[in-house]
Order: structure tokens, then sequence, then C-alpha cells
């Protein structure tokens, strides 16, 4: 950006800094749209730049320094971006919440990672200010789209004195992102990235998704979520970007024919309902790429969507801790043929280049070629550790290697294929849910005796979060209870975790130690599927 002051180099760094590659864009494209939201606002690369020019100065005046963190709450869109950019350039931690999050969930991840700075909608302020006792560090919160007394105008800050001194440099060990994901104990756990680790995850996207600034990617998936390691490589390389934050197929599509999409991520579930809502008359001929993640692919639904979009479906396995491209299917090895392994079709792909992957053993050991093994990896790209959790961090690192919890078997020519989870968690629709935590949802009820969650096979979701419920000798489980239950997990948890099946049982299978053996109703719930569709599942 011309005018500026050069800044010096910050300790321990070697390369290009990340908002040298972010500025990059605004260098050769400032003219270009480089934002879209859902309702058709748009921005420029030179304007969103000088609105985060102009956000960092009021983080700036209000006390945030580098290594301070930010963190935000906000649906897909332009100002989810430009605080984001704000926050590079002023060095600080980006902390991005999942704004499905309960209130509950967002205020533990508050206090557990002690925010300088917060970004959010007026919702979640009066949340935060009726518990701002327990938030010390917390200098500022900038509200979207609204006023709160007590509180900065994101508005009025973006549309103020544009800031002054250089971007920040950082150091390559220096923490720039806190991403929150579901953990064992059913809390959140901060997964801290360095600056060595998100750029080389960026650059990784660069060169995997090949993005170029004719590209117009459509964003679907949450910028809190997986996107948060993928729009930066998308803003360096030019492209244009829209942001949506529910997904309407019949929006999708008219996107896609309208603004000439070339890119776009979905989750399956996201696939199975463009699908179903597809009537094949909208001209989808600009798409190059449709890159799918975050959950195993139904073949016959690919089956499908590749008849429908063409052959250029790409499919990503990745893991928070070591993001963003672990594996990759590329669109030529998308080839329905069944091996010894499974259906190529299954398959989450062969390593990138840059991550070396193992299958080991219960003991540590490499498998042999075909067999089962935990999926572990090593990679420049992998986390730092989990934010003040040294005993869940040193459990997860080990000599270097990242244990994913992920089963899978690797065929001859090296494609893994990825069998199941080392634990019980849950994904549906895309998204982690840690059993553990809906069910001390469910016990807050007084009637509950006994709960176990464990995910069933869904056509739509993947799988579907469904609760085995005792009821108390003086509670009378059915429709009544099922309501009540679902109301207090609507309160206390992100939607998408809620039960969407219940089934109240006399007793649960116990171990011989006496704990609810999760497994043993898991195991019955997919046999019985299995039984019931002819299938394997």
């Amino acid at each position: 950006m011309t005018g500026e002051a050069k800044a010096a180099p910050a300790p321990g760094h070697a390369g290009v800094d990340i908002n040298h590659l972010l500025d990059q864009a605004v260098t050769n494209h400032p003219a270009k749209t480089a934002l879209i939201d859902a309702e058709g606002n748009s921005l420029s690369f030179a304007e969103a730049a000088a609105m985060a020019r102009s956000l960092a100065a009021a983080y700036r005046a209000a006390g945030a320094r580098p290594g301070d963190r930010l963190a935000l709450i906000l649906p897909n869109g332009i100002p989810f971006i430009v605080t984001e950019l704000a926050a590079l350039r002023c060095g600080l931690v980006k902390v991005p919440l999942n704004i499905r999050f309960a209130e509950a969930e967002v205020l533990y991840a508050l206090i557990d990672c002690a925010p300088r700075i917060l970004v959010c909608d007026a919702r979640y302020a009066d949340a935060v200010l009726a518990r701002r006792a327990e938030l010390p560090e917390l200098e500022a919160i900038f509200v979207v789209g609204g006023e709160r007394p007590g509180c900065a105008s994101y508005g009025a800050a973006v549309q103020g004195e544009g800031d002054s001194e250089a971007p920040h440099r950082y150091g390559d060990e220096a923490p720039v992102l806190i991403r929150y994901t579901g953990g064992t104990t059913g809390r959140p756990k901060g997964i801290v990235h360095t600056h060595r680790a998100f750029r080389a995850i960026n650059l990784d996207v660069m060169r995997e998704m090949a993005f170029e600034s004719r590209d117009t990617i459509l964003n679907l998936g949450h910028l809190s979520h997986g996107l948060n390691f993928m729009w930066g490589a998308a803003w360096a390389a030019g492209a244009t970007q829209i942001a949506h934050e529910r997904f309407d197929a019949r929006a999708v599509l008219d996107a896609i024919e309208r603004r000439k999409v070339t890119y776009t991520y979905m989750v399956p579930t996201m696939v199975q309902r463009l699908l179903r809502e597809d009537d094949g008359t909208a001209d989808v001929s600009s798409l190059r790429m449709f890159m799918y993640a975050s959950a195993p692919m139904p073949v016959p639904v690919l089956r499908a969507a590749m008849v429908r979009y063409g052959p250029i479906f790409t499919q990503v396995y990745t893991s928070s801790e070591a993001p963003v491209i672990t594996t990759i299917l590329r669109a030529e090895e998308h080839i329905d043929r069944e091996g010894p392994a499974g259906n190529r079709l299954a398959s989450c792909g062969r390593a990138v280049a840059t991550m070396e992957i193992r299958l080991l053993d219960d003991e540590g050991e490499p498998v042999p070629e075909g067999e089962v093994g935990e999926i572990v990896v090593r990679s420049e790209n992998n986390m730092a550790g989990y934010w003040r959790l040294p005993e869940e961090t040193e459990a997860a690192l080990k000599d270097g290697w990242y244990f994913t919890g992920d089963m899978a078997r690797r065929d001859d020519e090296g494609f893994l294929y990825i069998v199941d989870r080392k634990k019980d968690i849950i994904i549906t629709g895309g998204f982690n849910v840690w059993p553990k935590e809906v069910e001390d949802a469910l016990y807050a009820h007084p009637a509950v005796a006994q709960a176990a969650v464990v995910g069933v096979p869904d056509e739509e979701w993947g799988e579907a979060v469904k609760a085995f419920i005792v009821a108390k000798p003086d509670a009378e489980p059915g429709p009544v209870l099922e309501a009540e239950l679902t109301a207090l997990c609507r309160e206390h948890l992100a939607g998408y975790k809620k039960p969407r099946r219940y089934e109240f049982a006399e007793s649960l299978p116990l171990s011989p130690v006496g704990k609810i053996m999760r497994r043993a109703l898991r195991d019955r719930e997919w046999a019985k599927v299995a039984a019931e569709t002819g299938r394997k599942v």
C-alpha cells in the first residue's frame, strides 16, 4: 500500500508474511470486486482494504496490541472478512467463533481465550455485557448491524480515519489463529496455529485449488469453520468471493448462473439438498471445481452429482489440527471403480506433497497395506497445541506427529479410505458433535436418570444425533418429555448438536465397571439400518 512505512521483520520471521500475501490482490486488482454478500452488496479490493485500515485504527485506539486476541461471532458476509483483515493488520490473534454456538458455548470460549476485542451482532453483545465482569481483559465490543450502550459501532469504525501504521509482521512462531472445536470432555478446545503454519496452509490452498483472479468463488461453508483457512488464499489470488450464510439450494443455483461461479465448496448434505431442488434448468457450465469435504459423501449421491455438474469434483480430507488439505481426491481420480479397499469414489484421496501420513496400530507401528490404522500426520501445517491444555496437547502431538483419531486403510496406489472414528465423535452435516456435551444438557432435566448419545445413519446429514433416555421411576417417558428435552437442548446447544431422534429405554448397556457403552448402542443402530436396507453402512 503506497505511502506506508516499511515494517521491520518480527523476531523469528522468515519468508513472506500473511499480510504481504493479502496485499497482493489490493496492489494488483484494486478496482476488481473482492466481496459480494447474499443481498448483493459488494466491495472492491481497495474498498475492503480501506475499511480494514480504518477498523485496525479503531482496534489500536481501543488498546489492542500485537498478540492480543480478537474474537468474532459473525455470520458469513463482508464484515467477517473485513474484521479479520483488520485483525491480521494489527498482529492480533483471531478467534472466529461459530455463529451457531449457543450463548453458553460462546461465553465459555470467550472466558477461555480472554480477548481484548470482540466483534459481534447486538444479540451476542447483550449476552456478553450481562457477564462482562468475567471478561476482565475485554477492552471493547464492536457491534455489527446495530448499537448498544457501552459498545463501539463497527459501521462507524470502518468509515473512520485509516490506520497510519504499517501492517504487522508476525514472528513465525507467533500465534495467528485460535479456532474452537469440540473437545473430548464435551467442552470446546482452542486449536492454536502459528504464523508459520497459517502461511503454509494458505500456500497449500493456493497451490491445490489453483485460484486465479478470474475465479468467482461461492462460499457456502462457514467462514469460522474450514473456510477460515481458505478465504485468504482466494483473496490473495484476486478472486471474487460470494458469501452466503444460510444454504438455500435455489439461491445457490441462481448465484452460480447469474454470477458465473467457477468454484464452490459444500458439505455432502448440501450436495444432497442441491440435487433435490435442482430441476436441471440452471446454467452451471461456469463451474470448474466443485469441492466437498467435512464428511463422507455417499457414493450414490456423488454419482448423481457428477452426472448433473460434470467431472469437476474434488474431495479434501483434513482436520482442524492439521489443516486444511491433508489428502485430496482430484477430479481425474474420481473413477467409479471397485478395488480391494472399496470404490474409488469412496476414497478421500492421497496425501498432498506437504503432508506426511502414516497409518498406525495401537502400538504405534505402521499397519500393512489394506489394514486399518489410525491416521497420523506430520506437516508444517500442524497446530502448535490446544490453548491452555498442555495434557491434551501432549496426547495429540507426539514427536511432531498429530494423531487424528480417524481410522483408515490404504490401497496399493496410496489412496486412503476412511473407515471410522477412533472415538465416538458424531459428524452431522459436516459439523462435529461430542456425545458427552449433549448428554450433559439432557442430564439437566430432572426426569432423566441415564442418557447416552450416538450417531446413527442418516441419508441427508450423514449421521444424525440420537439420544437414548432412561427416565426416572416417577417420570413419564413419551412425547411430552421428548418435547421438554428438545427445548432444553435448544437453550444450551447449537442447533446441529440437538438430538434429532429419541428412544426411551428401561436400561442402557453397561461395561463391567458400570460405564454406559455407547459403542454397543451405535453398533446396534448401524446394524439395524444395514438389515433394513440390505446395504452396508
